[in-house]
């Protein structure tokens, strides 16, 4: 390699050639690796995000299975609506807080008033525990959303 380079008059003093060469090639190499990132395109800001969707649900207390579809509450930006909480028809209305759902007591349908609160474990999971109050008694439910 040296005598090709010192034919055609590429060889310098010290090397200076393949110190040039090892250094543009040594930042080749980190600009390849550097650019091998994930994009995560999602807004770190909107907490609610996180929450959107349709989601099965195992109620363990009432050993039942049934769909809820979480969505932006038009009218309030910090608030969500749960669509068929606790199987009973109706929505519930709840107020996100970083990787929280707090329901405070209201009707969800059926007489029945319903609160608690939901929290965000994975981007598959959320748990909830809440309260349901038919009037007559309350009982305390835990129920896993998934998807």
């Amino acid at each position: 390699m040296k005598k090709y380079l010192k034919q055609y008059g590429l060889l310098l003093q010290n090397n200076l050639l393949t110190n040039i060469l090892k250094t543009v090639l040594l930042f080749t190499l980190l600009a390849a690796v550097s650019s091998c990132t994930v994009d995560d395109t999602s807004d770190p800001t909107d907490p609610i995000d996180k929450f959107l969707g349709t989601w099965n649900v195992s109620d363990q207390a009432a050993r039942i299975n049934y769909a809820v579809t979480i969505q932006r509450d038009p009218n309030h930006s910090a608030y969500v609506l749960l669509n068929n909480f606790a199987d009973m028809g109706g929505n519930a209305k709840g107020l996100v807080v970083g990787d929280n759902i707090i329901i405070e007591t209201q009707d969800i349908g059926n007489d029945f008033l319903c609160s608690g609160t939901g929290a965000y474990k994975t981007k598959y999971e959320l748990e909830f525990l809440f309260m349901l109050d038919d009037g007559i008694e309350t009982e305390q439910r835990k129920a896993v959303f998934s998807r």
